[in-house]
């Protein structure tokens, strides 16, 4: 899975849903605050820039472009830490904290994943090739993120993609906002 910056903001989206939390029925609105690199990676396999990502009932429209300066091959390794905070970022505490191996496998093992490597051109794939890829105005539907027991929060997640040798490939930094309405 290599990615790690686009992919980490499109796995950010979905792994957080089906991994942490339960299920809820009300939609929500996702407000994507931030979205970057961790300040204290140093020569990170890829890069994102151009970053735009705008929030929809159930939905987030993502642009970037992400260019790989070296070939990500599986097995990556995904760490996962999760802060939930009030809407006015205060009150941060620990949510959770996953670790997942081979996260490559289970994208291509599982469809509804595999379908978000989509949302770039050319799609994202295990082993990410060196190249550049742009996703453009691309609608990712977040229904699954109704799984979080979201009363309106903020929240802050971090990334870390890993080689087969614990080397950290990639960092990235998430921040939503989660409200009943726009």
């Amino acid at each position: 899975m290599g990615h790690l910056y686009g992919f980490g903001l499109v796995v950010s989206v979905v792994l957080v849903q089906m991994l942490v939390f339960p299920s809820a029925t009300m939609a929500k609105y996702y407000n994507v605050v931030t979205y970057d690199n961790c300040k204290h990676m140093d020569n990170p396999a890829a890069t994102l820039s151009n970053v735009k990502v705008a929030g929809k009932p159930n939905a987030i429209e993502l642009s970037a472009t992400l260019d790989v300066t070296r070939e990500i091959d599986p097995p990556v390794h995904m760490q996962l830490s999760v802060k939930r905070c009030n809407l006015q970022k205060e009150g941060c505490e620990t949510y959770e904290h996953i670790s997942m191996e081979d996260i490559c496998s289970k994208i291509e093992s599982n469809p509804i994943l595999h379908k978000y490597m989509d949302v770039f051109n050319p799609p994202l794939s295990c082993p990410l090739k060196k190249g550049r890829y742009v996703a453009e105005k691309s609608e990712l539907k977040l229904h699954m993120l109704e799984m979080f027991p979201i009363e309106n929060a903020f929240w802050q997640m971090e990334f870390r993609f890993m080689n087969k040798h614990n080397q950290t490939m990639q960092c990235d930094f998430v921040e939503i906002a989660v409200t009943d309405k726009e």
